[in-house]
């Protein structure tokens, strides 16, 4: 009896040795591995929390995208009265500037003395919202008769949110209604443009093709002449017609005419006419002859009233 109680007493005391042995995770699954104490004295920089780190995560900056967008003068052309005045406004859009600046030079190329800067000061607006940001701003001008006339020019130069320097330029026309240039003398300048007889060279016994435009001009020097049959009747508003141009320009289609054409045989110094084209709305002309012999085919307008005439030609050779 007393032998089987050490024995008991013997497994007791191992199975309190292999307890004390026995590693905290390797319990039942309920305990939780602590964190190791920080050393003392370390300093530890605090996480972000996760909703911080959510908000910043895949969130992009906006880059800058400076630009000048668009350079517009109102009116233009600007045409000054004798004893008046006209404002001309430019009007400026941007897109992502920090500053701006407008100046308004003269046809000589010089700045003129009445210069205008506007924009915003660099500091507080060298920072965005992360958007693209627009922006429109506009500067006038009072022209009279004492201005030159003749092409003047808007210069704008801007400065991007990045630091870069951008310019454009958009010149206008500046005329003065006292000045009128020396009334053209005789009728009307036309012309005929294009013309052209296919195909070459052409078969013998087969149809040619003939086209071409007939044309008028609508100014003189710098005024444009609304009434094709006449040259008194004056109206400033056309924007193409330009300052020291004393002669007709500026062509426009003539419509309904009669265009006579004509064959000068290779060797002969005989015209012979053929028959008559109609011009169309466009100015147009188009028509069908039969080809025999190689040589010249024209085509003349005789004018009209108010009207010069005009002509051109074409040689063609014909093979058998």
């Amino acid at each position: 009896m007393a032998k089987r109680v050490a024995t008991v007493l013997v497994a007791a005391a191992m199975g309190a040795a292999t307890l004390a042995t026995t590693p905290a995770y390797a319990d039942d699954g309920s305990s939780r591995l602590s964190p190791p104490d920080r050393p003392t004295g370390q300093f530890t920089q605090p996480s972000p929390s996760g909703q911080s780190a959510r908000k910043d995560f895949g969130k992009k900056h906006y880059v800058p995208d400076p630009r000048i967008l668009s350079v517009h003068v109102s009116p233009d052309p600007v045409v000054v009265k004798r004893r008046g005045s006209v404002q001309v406004t430019a009007t400026v859009r941007t897109k992502d500037v920090r500053s701006v600046s407008i100046e308004v030079w003269e046809p000589s190329g010089r700045r003129h003395h009445e210069q205008h800067r506007f924009g915003k000061q660099s500091g507080e607006h060298d920072r965005h919202d992360g958007k693209a940001r627009y922006g429109t701003a506009s500067r006038s001008w009072t022209f009279t008769s004492g201005h030159t006339t003749g092409q003047w020019k808007v210069h704008v130069e801007a400065i991007g949110l990045d630091g870069k320097r951008l310019t454009a330029d958009r010149g206008f026309q500046v005329k003065q209604d006292r000045w009128r240039p020396k009334p053209p003398k005789g009728p009307k300048a036309t012309r005929i443009v294009g013309f052209d007889a296919t195909p070459e060279p052409v078969r013998r016994g087969h149809k040619l093709k003939l086209r071409g435009k007939l044309q008028v001009a609508r100014c003189y020097a710098d005024w444009y002449y609304r009434d094709w049959n006449s040259y008194v009747s004056v109206h400033h508003g056309s924007g193409s017609c330009h300052d020291g141009r004393s002669y007709w320009h500026d062509w426009n289609r003539l419509s309904h005419q009669d265009i006579d054409v004509y064959f000068q045989a290779s060797g002969s110094r005989v015209w012979k006419r053929v028959g008559t084209l109609k011009s169309n709305s466009d100015g147009g002309f188009y028509g069908k002859v039969r080809a025999t012999r190689s040589g010249t085919w024209a085509v003349k307008f005789d004018g009209a009233r108010g009207l010069k005439g005009s002509q051109a030609q074409d040689y063609v050779k014909v093979v058998r």
